[in-house]
């Protein structure tokens, strides 16, 4: 059966259909390791239990899916296309999964790890919530980077994939103060209103500025690894990133970052993370002037925001 899967999408298609159909057969891996390792298992034969695969899959896959299933095991590469659809079809059915992360890029080759290439990584770090006062306002202009590369099908760098998200700035001080853009005044219930602006590099072309209303907590910045933990009194931003936590105080430019591993599709990653927490400010809500959107948001804005003036 395993000769004639290879590259015949058609004969690919049916496999993974009839797959489909022998839950006692898919239910050899949960959901999260056939996202993470790119694999689904779709036969016994003699030589073994047999996986069909994304493309160039990291080696030390085939490895992790032989301890798991105790037997030896066939690999088969699958179309990357076919692949992406029948693991949705079968297993994630249009639901997101928390990756498990690692230290350093031989990770698959650990034991040790093996429970986490099976299960879902939960990270839910104890917010503090908001205790500043109600008369006053955090406005921060947090910034975050990410660049994620893909160690074993390194892509060459494709600038006409590069997407710019929506222009939404927040918030400028200028003579008169601090101006927000807004519809109306926010209510005394949203301490925190931030300046988000994110940019991803390597693998993921990406540039987005939005305002951010935040009153519940936590906020994630980054799923799972960055988020937003709570508000001070005195206008201090509790902040978690990828196992620690920081409390960073009005009137100070801070940078926080992190690096990584994981697998997704059978490819090892590494993505480091930068969060720049550039202003921090507690205002007076009564001293806190507001206009419409866009209106003043112009040429300043969007220099910073294309990196093309002073930050």
């Amino acid at each position: 059966m395993i000769e004639p899967l290879a590259e015949n999408v058609d004969a690919q298609q049916k496999a993974l259909l009839a797959a489909e159909g022998r839950p006692t057969l898919t239910k050899l891996i949960p959901a999260v390791a056939a996202y993470t390792l790119g694999v689904i298992p779709i036969s016994r034969e003699e030589e073994g239990v047999v996986f069909a695969t994304f493309p160039g899959i990291c080696p030390a896959v085939r490895e992790v899916l032989r301890r798991h299933a105790g037997a030896p095991v066939v690999t088969v590469e699958f179309d990357e296309n076919v692949m992406t659809f029948f693991l949705d079809k079968i297993y994630l059915k249009g639901q997101g999964s928390n990756l498990h992360t690692f230290k350093s890029a031989d990770f698959l080759e650990d034991p040790a790890h093996h429970e986490k290439l099976f299960s879902a990584k939960v990270e839910k770090p104890e917010p503090s919530g908001s205790q500043l006062p109600f008369e006053f306002l955090a406005l921060c202009d947090l910034h975050l980077e990410s660049e994620l590369h893909n160690l074993d099908r390194p892509q060459p760098a494709r600038l006409e994939s590069y997407r710019l998200g929506e222009f939404c700035p927040a918030f400028r001080r200028d003579a008169a103060g601090w101006t927000i853009w807004a519809q109306e005044a926010l209510d005394e219930d949203v301490p925190l209103l931030l300046q988000f602006s994110e940019d991803y590099a390597g693998e993921e072309f990406y540039r987005d500025l939005s305002a951010v209303v935040v009153k519940a907590w936590p906020h994630v910045i980054f799923p799972s690894e960055v988020q937003l933990l709570g508000i001070g009194r005195e206008g201090e931003l509790h902040v978690y990133m990828d196992g620690t936590e920081e409390r960073i105080a009005p009137g100070r430019a801070r940078t926080l970052g992190t690096e990584y591993f994981l697998v997704r599709h059978g490819w090892r990653f590494r993505r480091r993370l930068t969060l720049s927490v550039r202003n921090l400010v507690k205002a007076r809500r009564d001293e806190v002037r507001y206009a419409p959107p866009f209106r003043g948001a112009g040429a300043e804005e969007l220099r910073r925001w294309l990196a093309t003036g002073p930050a």
